[in-house]
């Protein structure tokens, strides 16, 4: 007796669906962010405008962080953890961004105004 695969081959709608979907998820455009929340190990919140210029001290686990806001963005300039890889991730500025420093535990996060409908 022959059996029967569950599984069908892919058909040319089933690859543009997925191209689709792919698109849409990866370059979807995020909205600009509005504000800065900076937590340091999980129970200090600091909330910051992301339009008003600042640098700001984070004193985390390892030591103090620098933390830079300017022209819309937001960066970890100086850091005290081993690898800097919080410091290699640059500025961030869409809603949704965040930039995390395990070792120091300090988690910087951009968020913005939540819709619940478009309307006109």
């Amino acid at each position: 007796m022959r059996q029967e695969s569950r599984f069908r081959p892919l058909r040319i709608g089933d690859i543009f669906i997925i191209i689709f979907f792919l698109f849409f998820v990866f370059f979807l455009p995020k909205n600009q962010g509005e504000k800065v929340i900076i937590s340091v190990d999980k129970t200090n919140n600091f909330v910051y405008p992301l339009n008003q210029d600042k640098e700001i001290v984070v004193n985390g686990k390892l030591g103090t962080a620098k933390v830079v806001i300017k022209d819309g963005r937001v960066r970890i300039l100086n850091s005290p953890c081993p690898l800097k890889i919080c410091e290699k991730k640059g500025w961030i500025s869409k809603k949704g961004d965040f930039i995390i420093c395990i070792p120091n535990r300090v988690v910087i996060k951009i968020t913005g105004k939540e819709y619940d409908a478009v309307t006109e």
